[in-house]
């Protein structure tokens, strides 16, 4: 009883029934089975991206908050002119 999952994949695809898995089929999975894993972004990465992105964004949130202010000053002051 050896040969492991690669063995019982490749009896499914041979398997003349139609039921089985095309061999295809079969390569891929043992493809992806021997793949190896890919790079993980540690916990302290992960951390210093967010606090980061969470600074960069409330900076650019209070300029555009006093540049609408402005913006909607003048506006006020136009429209109180006319």
């Amino acid at each position: 009883m050896g040969g492991g999952f690669a063995a019982g994949l490749r009896a499914l695809a041979q398997d003349g029934d139609g039921g089985g898995i095309s061999a295809a089929a079969a390569e891929r999975s043992q493809i992806l089975i021997r793949a190896p894993p890919r790079r993980m972004v540690t916990l302290g990465t992960c951390s210093k991206l967010c606090a980061f992105s969470f600074f960069a964004g409330a900076l650019v949130g209070f300029t555009l908050k006093r540049r609408l202010r402005r913006w909607a000053a003048k506006l006020l002051r136009r429209l109180k002119e006319d």
